[in-house]
């Protein structure tokens, strides 16, 4: 499925070259089989076969073979099977194409169609569905031909007697936001036009999608994985802003990895009258675009690059991934507890620990709490036994680690553990633990081991098991963590973006927000852009992962 959505970025080619050209006999399937209380054939799907063809064949409707199979109008497979629900054999054969005004939900434009076209981006133009397209034009069946006009529903605009409702159960709470306010006024959502740029290597997976149509064996170019995945999560989101009516005009830009095709693009105009940009995802390409950015102040976010050079010097630059040190200080809001834990920070004195100990008591300071006492223990004076003799056996312990020493602390932490037996003990460390081999994994159980992260996914969550869900169906394939990465930062810049309209990009030091992988609380440096300062506190107790919830 994902190289079909890798095929249909290609400007859907292959799709429409096999949508127009001849038609091929299509043998009806006897096989049969009773879901959900329904009875279906079940169609495997030949060589040289199309959906118009299929449907045509059968008698039905194309709307009706999209809703019973999810995620088809992205392309068929070789040896995918159809359900065809037997009760609608023969909808199409009396329906014939009309003249008369269409009663649907809205009015109609007619549209001629062009070269390459899809039925899927003359639906995202004129803001309706496939199924709405394929309804109000029976004869489509036979497939889009150039130069032939058909009917485009287009939703009617909902009257002031009549508010547009939209109900949002199970959505995550960046969805759940209420409309933007200004001097208590609603800020008027204005039609947008968001540029994404990843590095898709379509010339390259164009020529794998024509293998696929040879039955050979189906892959995806490597290094444009990473981007698809992003891009799914993206288009997952991008459905959502539709219902939830938002105009959003969508231009994807092929970046490859390659700064000089960027640069020849940006000359070129393609980010001309961008409201918003997203990407790229190397730090090379990203410089090519950054500039023309800041000159044309346009919001340039980064879904990837960690470095806090990009928003040095550009107010218009946010990035996504916090810093450490703002983890750091993110796990001192978290840890402003009652006085009647006893908390202590520890370290071994060098100065990038110092630093650490100093970013962790900004973010005590920050949470508007009073502060509990979080005295400070130098391993390298006083030693282990000292530190030891300093817990409660009747309190919990927090143990901050603001080091990261992997030799040093590899001994400590061992000795650390063995007094679990006696007190509880919370331990707390900086992100870069994560990576760290000379620590045992049993110890972080024994420790409790807390730490910031970037983002993580709480799949106990029923809006996260709801949208996993869909993803499933739509795409055949489990989201990974750039599919997640793309939905949050889609849902929550789009959603925002006309408050940047409203008010400039420091509107956005007034949003905090939760996504599905990520939250998001924006600090701008004096002179430069927006960094992300929101973290999630994970732990691994029980030797699991998960989100920390105490």
């Amino acid at each position: 499925m994902r190289l079909s959505l890798c095929i249909f970025l290609v400007m859907n080619v292959l799709v429409t070259q096999v949508a127009m050209g001849q038609e091929f006999t299509v043998e009806k399937t006897d096989s049969v089989a009773k879901i959900d209380g329904e009875v279906y054939l079940i169609h495997t799907v030949q060589p040289k076969q199309t959906l118009f063809s299929i449907a045509k064949a059968y008698e039905v409707k194309l709307s009706r073979l999209a809703f019973d199979n999810p995620g088809v109008l992205d392309g068929l497979k070789l040896g995918q099977t159809l359900r065809i629900l037997k009760s609608a054999l023969g909808e199409s054969v009396e329906v014939q194409p009309t003249t008369e005004k269409l009663e649907l939900d809205g009015e109609y434009v007619l549209y001629t169609v062009p070269a390459k076209q899809t039925l899927y981006a003359i639906s995202k133009e004129y803001n309706t569905t496939v199924t709405a397209i394929l309804d109000a034009n029976p004869e489509l069946a036979d497939g889009l031909k150039v130069g032939s006009v058909i009917r485009v529903p287009v939703p009617k605009m909902l009257s002031a007697e009549s508010p547009q409702k939209v109900e949002m159960v199970g959505l995550p709470d960046i969805v759940k936001k209420q409309a933007f306010k200004k001097l208590g006024e609603e800020i008027v959502r204005t039609k947008s036009n968001v540029v994404l740029m990843l590095p898709l290597y379509l010339s390259l997976n164009d020529t794998l999608g024509k293998k696929i149509l040879l039955q050979e064996e189906e892959q995806v170019y490597d290094k444009s994985e990473l981007a698809l995945q992003f891009y799914e999560g993206f288009l997952m989101a991008m459905d959502t802003l539709y219902a939830m009516g938002y105009e959003i005009n969508l231009k994807v830009i092929d970046t490859e990895n390659r700064p000089w095709k960027v640069r020849k693009l940006v000359e070129s105009g393609a980010l001309k009258n961008a409201d918003l940009i997203i990407g790229p995802l190397y730090s090379k390409v990203f410089a090519e675009v950054e500039q023309f950015a800041h000159l044309n102040c346009i919001p340039l976010v980064s879904p990837t690059i960690k470095s806090s050079g990009i928003i040095q010097h550009n107010p218009y630059v946010f990035k996504i991934i916090p810093s450490e040190e703002s983890m750091i200080s993110h796990m001192g809001q978290y840890l402003n507890r009652s006085d009647s834990t006893v908390n202590i920070i520890v370290h071994y004195g060098a100065a990038d620990e110092e630093k650490m100990a100093w970013k962790f008591r900004q973010g005590l300071g920050n949470s508007g709490m009073d502060i509990p006492p979080f005295p400070v223990y130098n391993i390298n004076k006083s030693g282990s036994d000292s530190l030891r003799n300093r817990l409660s056996l009747s309190k919990r312990n927090n143990l901050i680690f603001l080091s990261n020493n992997q030799v040093r602390l590899a001994g400590l932490i061992r000795k650390i553990s063995s007094w679990t037996e006696d007190a509880y003990i919370v331990g707390y460390a900086p992100n870069s633990w994560q990576g760290f081999k000379n620590l045992e994994v049993d110890h972080f159980d024994e420790l409790r081991i807390h730490m910031p992260t970037a983002m993580h996914v709480d799949y106990d969550d029923l809006s996260v098991q709801e949208l996993v869900l869909k993803f499933r169906a739509l795409y055949n394939a489990e989201p990974t963590s750039f599919a997640f990465r793309g939905y949050d930062i889609a849902m929550h810049f789009i959603r925002n973006l006309d408050g940047i309209k409203e008010m400039d990009v420091q509107y956005m030091e007034s949003v905090q927000e939760s996504g599905i992988q990520s939250d998001f609380g924006w600090k701008q440096l004096p002179d430069g852009g927006f960094e992300n300062t929101k973290a999630r506190m994970i732990d691994y107790t029980g030797l699991e992962l998960k989100l920390a919830k105490d």
